[in-house]
């Protein structure tokens, strides 16, 4: 999946009107401190998992589009004041059926909506989503399919989730079309990588569980794992079902976030440990409680050391390729560049594979990674931060390079005189 256009109708500090497009490997945020750089790519993060169950008391309207092998999705969704929220246009009429199930207890402050338009291929279809506080309705090729009350506040759900739980209602040839979307982007929630320690220190809190009934067993609470993890976890589990402790060494699983982290940093061995915090028997089905993730490394001299004994880079890289490993599809990585030592950095960036990156940095290794193989590429790929004084008041304001900056850009560098840094400093870009 990739992001290819965000536009930002209102949001914040920001300009209104800012359209943003993306290159589908590698976009780098440039930008002073105190231009919004990791706003944006908070909002990013937001966008890619379809939640803003953050955003539920601020005003904001957005539109962005995705593409996936074989479809494109459109997402329009705002937050408005009853005053400034308008019928959208095209949207169905709202009927009895969709009046709300319960009464809320004063009038709402805002009024979320959702447009989720899916475009399909092969045969061409054309699915529409809307989403309000009132109710959900679903049209499949300009006729209505589906509609529901609804019982809780809309933005609360993720986007995907309301697809995921909504769309089983269709008829069977389009929710089996739907069936590779839903289970790819169900757990898709990349998180900011933070520029300082903040997803090392997560990891430590992370909590997963099983229920096993019968012969199946259920996984509980994905977000933020390894996509390889679970199966391991629940193969070691029922194998074992007695003990304290699951011990996974780095050479179980070829080319994991544990094997990746021994090679680079210089460790013979490498392990995580995940305790078994709390079990549960129940009539039909017993329940397991994963967490306190703990990791055990071996110097070259054979002295053991625990992550705590990390030096910065190191927890910092360690941190970044779990990261990697948890999202398969985008990393949203500020500061990459942050302790890490130039050999790392390269071998960070060979890491992210065919994900979308969205990174922020004053490094000048960042910017030799920036796609130019012509002056489109190059535009895609940068996205300017900066601020501008508007009726009194400094807003942000986020934008591509112009046509004339990037292929100015493109010539000069194609000479080979100075690198991409130099020029956007003298340009004043930077």
């Amino acid at each position: 999946m990739k992001l290819t256009a965000l536009k930002i109708h209102r949001f914040r500090g920001l300009l209104p009107g800012a359209g943003l497009t993306f290159h589908p490997s590698f976009n780098l945020l440039v930008g002073e401190n105190g231009t919004g750089r990791t706003t944006l790519l908070e909002l990013l993060a937001r966008v890619l998992g379809g939640d803003f169950s953050g955003m539920l008391r601020e005003p904001f309207s957005l539109e962005y589009t995705l593409t996936e092998e074989g479809m494109t999705l459109h997402v329009s969704v705002r937050n408005e004041a009853p005053s400034d929220a308008a019928p959208a246009e095209g949207v169905p009429a709202l009927t009895a059926a969709l009046l709300p199930l319960r009464t809320p207890e004063r009038a709402p402050e805002f009024q979320p909506f959702i447009e989720l338009r899916i475009g399909l291929e092969a045969p061409a279809d054309q699915l529409v989503m809307y989403a309000s506080a009132t109710g959900i309705a679903w049209e499949v090729n300009g006729r209505p399919a589906y509609a529901q009350g609804m019982e809780w506040s809309l933005l609360d759900r993720s986007v995907w989730m309301l697809v995921l739980m909504t769309a089983r209602s269709l008829d069977s040839d389009v929710r089996d079309r739907l069936s590779p979307l839903l289970r790819r982007v169900f757990l898709l929630n990349p998180s900011r990588f933070d520029e300082s320690l903040g997803t090392f220190q997560h990891i430590g809190e992370i909590r997963f569980g099983m229920e096993a009934r019968e012969d199946e067993l259920f996984p509980i609470g994905l977000m933020g794992l390894p996509t390889w993890l679970p199966r391991l976890l629940r193969a070691r589990w029922t194998g074992s079902p007695a003990a304290d402790v699951i011990v996974i060494g780095h050479r179980e699983v070829e080319d994991s976030f544990l094997a990746r982290f021994a090679a680079l940093a210089g460790f013979t061995a490498a392990e995580l440990r995940v305790d078994v915090v709390h079990r549960q028997a129940f009539a039909h089905s017993e329940r397991v409680e994963l967490g306190r993730f703990a990791f055990r490394f071996t110097r070259r001299d054979g002295v053991e050391i625990s992550q705590a004994q990390l030096g910065y880079g190191q927890k910092r890289l360690l941190s970044f390729l779990y990261y990697l490993d948890a999202h398969e599809d985008f990393a949203v990585v500020d500061g990459l560049t942050h302790g890490l030592h130039p050999r790392w950095i390269s071998a960070a960036l060979r890491a992210l594979g065919e994900r979308q990156l969205f990174v922020t940095g004053q490094s000048p290794h960042l910017f030799e990674e920036v796609p130019h193989g012509a002056a489109e590429e190059l535009r895609a790929a940068l996205l300017f931060c900066r601020t501008e004084l508007r009726d009194g008041r400094e807003r942000w304001l986020w934008s591509d390079p112009t046509p004339a900056q990037a292929e100015a850009l493109f010539d000069e560098h194609r000479s080979g005189v100075d690198s991409l840094a130099t020029l956007l400093q003298a340009r004043g870009l930077w």
